[in-house]
């Protein structure tokens, strides 16, 4: 089970990265086109476009780092997964929507709960947790519109979006009681 899944983020890392690259080279050419015409006449108006470019070619090329961890990170968990939780995350990835179906917003794993966002994936054992709060978030254009707000004993707190699915939200609550019963579970998203 745990092949199945490797092979299928493996497939997503390809496909993600390969188009992102495309884009990235696509853009670094385009940079050096405008360059040679700024510089081969007298094209001073090219200067902003040029700096412009520039700094959304320096800032993708930068983001490219950020998605190798972030798919870096899938391929660790799953690498850390028993066959049950394989056979659990599948049986899960049935009622994601197509994009999350094999790249979910969350991944329950050894008594602890891993949160995926682009830029960072942060990790939380479920005995740190003193509550998780479900609130509808509307403010979005994707469909990512449930609000997760958790609550650690430590006192901070931490947000995170995914999709409003109920399957989803219920799977986290249950095992988020299941592991840790004193989780105070408040469910605001209907």
């Amino acid at each position: 089970m745990k092949e199945l899944i490797l092979k299928k983020i493996a497939l997503r890392r390809r496909w993600s990265l390969g188009i992102f690259f495309t884009c990235i080279v696509f853009m670094w050419a385009g940079f050096f086109i405008l360059l040679y015409f700024t510089f081969s006449g007298d094209n001073s108006y090219l200067n902003f476009t040029l700096i412009l470019n520039l700094f959304i070619c320096l800032l993708f090329s930068i983001m490219g780092i950020f998605m190798f961890k972030f798919f870096d990170a899938y391929i660790g968990i799953v690498n850390e997964f028993s066959e049950k939780e394989s056979a659990i995350f599948v049986e899960q990835g049935t009622s994601r929507p197509f994009a999350e179906k094999w790249l979910p917003s969350f991944i329950i794993y050894q008594n602890k709960v891993k949160f995926f966002k682009l830029l960072k994936q942060p990790e939380y054992a479920f005995i740190d947790i003193k509550s998780i709060h479900f609130k509808r978030f509307n403010f979005t254009k994707s469909r990512q519109d449930c609000r997760i707000t958790i609550h650690l004993l430590n006192g901070l707190k931490y947000h995170f979006h995914m999709q409003g699915n109920l399957i989803q939200r219920t799977y986290l609550k249950n095992e988020a009681l299941a592991r840790n019963p004193k989780i105070i579970i408040d469910d605001r998203y209907s």
